[in-house]
């Protein structure tokens, strides 16, 4: 088996509080993994400390190997990059009530500075579509999130979260 990412010895320590213990994840290439369990196990924040999220808050101490090709905690490693690549779904994601489909998911792109048209409608139209959500939004673009059902606000901000966020360099 060829492993993507092997994470050994993860552990988080916020204050005195340790919030990870030893962590083991041997990851394999082309597989999806859902980490599993109740409330208030970890799993958010396992994900969070390895997209550089806990890294602001002071008294935070990180230990064990988290190697992606290099060390995401690495000085040299820019945690902007970190977080465009390495994208955390949260279920308290919520779009955007005031701003139709076409805004909720287009506002990375365009915090990042992308402006060219011809490139946003294409994107849109693929994120909207990965999320299978193209046909029922299509003809209402600007209509406000909080106006659609809950599972397709669900899908609106996988949408968001999944390809718009990329701009155009990174395909």
């Amino acid at each position: 088996m060829e492993v993507a990412f092997d994470i050994a010895g993860f552990s988080l320590v916020v204050w005195a509080n340790q919030a990870l213990f030893d962590v083991d994840i041997p990851h394999p290439t082309r597989a999806v993994t859902a980490i599993i369990g109740p409330s208030g196990c970890g799993k958010s924040t396992f994900l969070r400390a390895l997209n550089r999220m806990h890294e602001l808050t002071p008294g935070t101490r990180i230990a064990g190997r988290r190697p992606f090709g290099e060390d995401l905690y690495a000085a040299a490693i820019d945690p902007v990059v970190v977080r465009r690549r390495w994208n955390v779904f949260s279920k308290i994601e919520s779009v955007s009530d005031d701003v139709g489909s076409r805004d909720n998911v287009l506002v990375g792109l365009r915090l990042n500075g992308v402006s060219d048209r011809a490139f946003l409608r294409d994107r849109l139209e693929a994120s909207l579509r990965m999320a299978a959500l193209w046909d029922e939004v299509k003809d209402h673009l600007s209509r406000p999130g909080i106006s659609l059902s809950g599972g397709q606000q669900q899908r609106l901000c996988i949408a968001r979260r999944w390809r718009a966020t990329r701009g155009p360099a990174d395909g």
